[in-house]
């Protein structure tokens, strides 16, 4: 099978063993293998997860190297001060052509596996040093063009032969089933604390230090508890949408907020995912609020709710507004991208028609 694996030979990265033979074992190479030579590309430091795939599809195997999966233990990541990670790779810098503020790979299979190891690091930020320019030389513009086929905006792309489909990589759906892991722990603490303390609150009704008229606000709040929770964990549309406001935050290098209880060494959670944990919050206690046998405690106890749920709303709406803001401008980007790119393929089909 590994044979007629390797037998079907890739096309979409013509030059892979050019670079391949001219690429030194630290990952820099003495040539770019591209038209014009290393110095017609300029040298920059960009994440990896920032840059977007020019196809649909890749082939699993490196020309004269093997799998790609074999290549990822040869790739060293080397930490930075600031907490960031520089990976260094045993190929050339990948060749990315740079529309507007978004940088488009060349090299495919490079960047799938220096995807997979970012997402190793994950949320560590990761640099790679890449070759960039804004436009590729005239008489390479029909051959490289082909490349510009994605359907995904070069987020997605399928690791497949002729015959089967090995994987289909998505980075940001990889960054949300980790993230999902980590708030799935974070709500299961406080739905099981609300699950716990009203069956604690019903032994201790009788000595009347709970405060509450009847046991009523006990069982509603333990009932409320476990049906969110019964109800998040078979429908997890909402923690996934939360996910990916918490990967977009960790992209955007947004302040992310430490909860104090999960200890030093876990990352924090954006502005948009601690409030929907506060709202839940705040929902769950409604029941014994309400319960309070004293009229003056029970309405003092109501205000100060009211009050942290007010500054609740007020947060949520200004992070909302940041989100589609950035947003915003990200679409602007792409359009602009876009009508480079139209350009692009405008002056292609020129230089094709001279030659």
């Amino acid at each position: 099978m590994s044979q007629d694996i390797q037998d079907d030979e890739p096309e979409e990265e013509e030059l892979d063993g050019v670079e391949d033979d001219e690429a030194e074992t630290d990952g820099r190479s003495r040539s770019s293998g591209y038209p014009g030579g290393a110095e017609a590309w300029d040298e920059i430091l960009a994440c990896p997860l920032e840059i977007r795939f020019t196809q649909d599809k890749i082939h699993p195997f490196f020309y004269r190297r093997g799998p790609i999966v074999n290549v990822l233990p040869k790739i060293r990541a080397v930490g930075n001060e600031d907490g960031s990670c520089d990976l260094v790779p045993p190929f050339a810098p990948i060749h990315c052509l740079r529309k507007g503020s978004v940088l488009w790979s060349l090299d495919n299979r490079r960047l799938y596996a220096l995807q997979l190891v970012a997402m190793d690091l994950w949320p560590r930020p990761c640099r790679v040093r890449c070759l960039s320019r804004e436009r590729l030389p005239r008489h390479k513009l029909k051959t490289q063009y082909r490349k510009f086929n994605t359907r995904s905006d070069g987020r997605t792309i399928a690791v497949t032969t002729r015959y089967q489909n090995f994987d289909t990589w998505n980075w940001q759906e990889r960054a949300a089933e980790i993230e999902l892991y980590s708030l799935s722990k974070r709500l299961s603490v406080v739905f099981t604390t609300f699950e716990a303390l009203p069956v604690l609150g019903a032994m201790l009704f009788r000595t009347g230090y709970t405060g509450l008229q009847s046991r009523w606000p006990l069982i509603i709040s333990f009932l409320l508890a476990f049906s969110l929770d019964f109800t998040r964990q078979q429908v997890p549309f909402l923690e996934k949408q939360l996910c990916l406001l918490q990967v977009q935050a960790i992209q955007r290098e947004e302040s992310l907020i430490k909860l104090s209880w999960q200890g030093d060494d876990v990352q924090g959670v954006c502005k948009l995912q601690l409030a929907a944990i506060m709202a839940i919050t705040l929902l769950m206690m409604l029941p014994c609020i309400f319960g309070i046998a004293e009229v003056k405690v029970r309405s003092s106890v109501f205000s100060c709710w009211l009050g942290v749920a007010f500054m609740l709303l007020i947060q949520l709406m200004f992070a909302l507004q940041r989100t589609e803001s950035s947003e915003k401008v990200d679409d602007a980007a792409e359009a602009a991208s876009d009508n480079e790119e139209g350009s692009d393929d405008k002056a292609a089909d020129k230089a094709a028609a001279d030659t």
